[in-house]
């Protein structure tokens, strides 16, 4: 659910200058098959222009990676919404598109020359199509 949900949001958003879109494949397990090959793979895969980057824990002693200790996400797929503000506005393990374009659009500033951005951290670290 995770790439199907990004692709549609980015698809929703992307004339909106005010929405940002990024994702962060945080490997926590399957460190040989989460690779940032794959990352490039998936990203090609389903489309998606947003910047994409690898964040990944320590095999050797199980520790997570730094940017889900942050965000104190719980696995993958993980959706952070930031809003204008840079405050969280939603952090969980998935969202429906619905919601999410509802979320966003609420938190759109409504002055279209505001320089607040609405960021979307994905942090998937499989291919959950």
């Amino acid at each position: 659910m995770g790439f199907p949900t990004l692709q549609k949001l980015t698809q929703t958003f992307k004339n909106v200058d005010q929405v940002k879109f990024f994702a962060v494949q945080t490997v926590f397990e399957g460190y040989n098959f989460n690779s940032q090959d794959k990352l490039r793979k998936n990203q090609l895969e389903w489309d998606l222009k947003i910047p994409m980057a690898h964040a990944a824990g320590n095999p050797k002693n199980h520790e997570i990676p730094v940017i889900m200790r942050k965000y104190r996400s719980g696995g993958t797929p993980w959706k952070v919404i930031i809003d204008p503000q840079g405050k969280v506005a939603y952090n969980h393990f998935h969202i429906e598109p619905p919601k999410a374009v509802a979320l966003i659009e609420r938190l759109l500033p409504k002055d279209k020359d505001s320089e607040g951005k609405i960021s979307l951290y994905a942090g998937d670290s499989h291919d959950w199509s």
